[in-house]
């Protein structure tokens, strides 16, 4: 039989009559198309490459007495498919919240017990902004992993992928090799409510927030799980094969997984304790405090100030909220659920019936109020949150679904209220106008009629094909002329002006 002529690069293989250098030319290749896994590179040599025969028997997986590679004989085994970015962070952060679990089943419950009272190094400083004290305190790390919560923190600053920055993969390579850390900063919190300070670190029931050190916390964890369950966890999808192997020397440095997991857990970290402080307090430091870093989002910023109307809404309304403060970076927001931020926004806009609400006027507003803006009555009355409640969950559920089940084959006009923004704000100052001006109960009307229009309005009941062409004409202030657009055509339509929703006639009457 006919040998196939070989190629230029097997005949620069074979010429070098070398098996090292040979499978170093091979690899090399096989990268540059994409390939990282030894099993796909064999796979890809054999087929590529056929003339190459004194590849024959080498194991990829063990080196020889003179440390070259050698390829496993056979047909190599099927790999599962590598998990995303997504899903590896995911299965990351499930196994970071559950981490106490899993090292008192591998044997280090004696290092667990619950934290006991703090008990500081130094006289606490007292803080004239909030009235609070800061005091300074040393305690092993696995006394402070269990004191303060990843899961709990998420709020702050939800984590990114630490295990592609190379900053953060520096600070955790040179924390496992002993390095000091600088010092977190930590609130003491009481239980009763936001007005509930701690008056002594001493007492029960104590909650610990992070303020400032939320990702070095993270990178803390992600350590004890490098040193604890080592390569294991490539296998069980949580990290990639190349962050493994930038950690390797370090970690098999530290010596034997247990003794090694024995020492970090004892490691004494020091951090900044903040107490006699409330929540308001806390949130000072939060969002003023934290400089230099990634800046929180005002999404997220939003939802930790008005988390007591959230939890409103969704206790009394049902309504499918997606929380910025859970997302993980790369995942996008379901589009049939409604961004927490938008709700608090539009629940402003309803209030005031004003659509030209700003999210970043919203958190100045918050944070220059001397009142306490996480009572929810600090910035509602009682009636305003049982219409807010009310307007909301109407709009949210029952309109929200009819346009759901009368757009289901035109994605573009399907989710137009849970895609948020200036829609939905705009709408809600509408039926706020409305309310404003007369009652609850004409805005009720208005919005059963509403609905009635999208139940039997035909293909396109709201008109929103031509809304989209209206759109096309607004050149300048876009985003003022837009919310405008969508409160007048919202209001002529309550209150009886247009039988149906009129948008292009609305905007001739403004523009």
């Amino acid at each position: 039989m006919t040998r196939k002529p070989m190629n230029r690069f097997e005949a620069m293989a074979l010429e070098k009559k070398s098996e090292a250098v040979i499978w170093e030319l091979v690899k090399e290749m096989a990268i540059e198309q994409g390939l990282t896994d030894e099993a796909q590179i064999l796979e890809f040599v054999t087929k590529k490459f056929p003339n190459v025969k004194v590849l024959d028997g080498i194991d990829l997986g063990t080196d020889d007495q003179e440390g070259r590679k050698k390829m496993p004989r056979g047909r190599p085994p099927k790999n599962p498919k590598a998990p995303t970015r997504v899903e590896r962070q995911e299965i990351l952060r499930a196994k970071i919240t559950k981490i106490r679990e899993e090292l008192e089943a591998g044997g280090f419950g004696a290092l667990l017990t619950p934290p006991q009272a703090i008990i500081p190094v130094a006289e606490p400083l007292p803080d004239p902004k909030t009235k609070g004290l800061i005091a300074h305190v040393e305690e092993p790390l696995s006394t402070y992993i269990q004191r303060v919560s990843v899961q709990d923190n998420f709020a702050q600053r939800q984590p990114f992928d630490h295990l592609k920055d190379p900053i953060y993969m520096r600070l955790i390579r040179d924390f496992i090799e002993g390095a000091a850390m600088p010092e977190a900063k930590v609130a003491a919190l009481g239980t009763g409510g936001g007005a509930v300070r701690v008056q002594s670190l001493d007492l029960p029931d104590i909650r610990y927030s992070v303020i400032d050190g939320l990702q070095r916390l993270y990178c803390y964890l992600i350590a004890i799980l490098l040193v604890f369950k080592r390569e294991t966890l490539v296998q069980e999808r949580c990290i990639a094969r190349e962050a493994w192997d930038y950690f390797r020397e370090a970690v098999e440095a530290t010596g034997d997984p247990s003794s090694a997991t024995e020492a970090i857990l004892k490691r004494v970290t020091r951090y900044e304790i903040f107490y006699q402080i409330d929540l308001e307090g806390l949130l000072h430091y939060m969002v003023t405090f934290n400089t230099g870093q990634r800046r929180m989002s005002l999404d997220v910023q939003l939802e930790i100030m008005q988390r007591p109307l959230i939890d409103e809404l969704k206790l009394s309304a049902n309504i499918p909220i997606w929380h910025e403060t859970q997302n993980v970076p790369g995942k996008a927001k379901p589009k049939d659920q409604f961004s927490a931020a938008d709700l608090i926004v539009s629940a402003r806009a309803f209030i005031t019936a004003n659509a030209q609400v700003r999210k970043q006027d919203q958190t100045e507003e918050l944070l220059e109020a001397d009142e306490g803006y996480l009572e929810l009555d600090s910035t509602f009355d009682v009636g305003d949150i049982n219409d807010v409640v009310l307007t909301l969950r109407r709009i949210t559920t029952d309109i929200h679904g009819r346009i759901l089940a009368a757009y289901d084959e035109t994605s573009t006009h399907k989710y137009i209220l849970s895609s948020g923004g200036m829609f939905l704000l705009s709408f809600a100052a509408a039926c706020g106008k409305l309310r404003t001006d007369s009652n609850m109960a004409k805005l009720d009307e208005a919005l059963q009629r509403l609905q009635n229009l999208i139940g039997n309005g035909g293909t396109d009941p709201m008109n929103l094909d031509e809304y989209q062409r209206t759109l096309l004409n607004i050149k300048s202030s876009r985003g003022k002329a837009i919310r405008r657009l969508v409160y007048d055509s919202f209001l002529r339509f309550f209150n009886g002006t247009t039988s149906r929703i009129e948008w292009a006639e609305t905007y001739r009457l403004f523009s």
